[in-house]
């Protein structure tokens, strides 16, 4: 697999938490880093996939509305 350097600024305390289990695990940076990044990207898409989910069923609810409201249509031509 290829890989990609990237470089980022985070703030001191953040980066020596990291420096620290990074020697408590013995892991690299670069495991740490891209094990976050992967977690964070996931995170992502479960929530778009949940808000597409969202959507869809909001969707599928405004259509049985539609039917009902056609229904209740229905029932008052039947008396005229």
């Amino acid at each position: 697999m290829q890989n990609r350097t990237l470089v980022s600024s985070i703030p001191l305390p953040l980066a020596e938490k990291l420096d620290a289990v990074i020697e408590h695990l013995d892991v690299t940076c670069d495991q740490i880093v891209a094990e976050a990044i992967a977690a964070w990207i996931d995170g992502e898409e479960q929530r778009r996939l949940m808000a597409l989910r969202t959507i869809a069923f909001a969707s599928s609810m405004a259509v049985e509305g539609h039917r009902i409201i056609d229904w209740a249509d229905s029932l008052s031509a039947d008396r005229h």
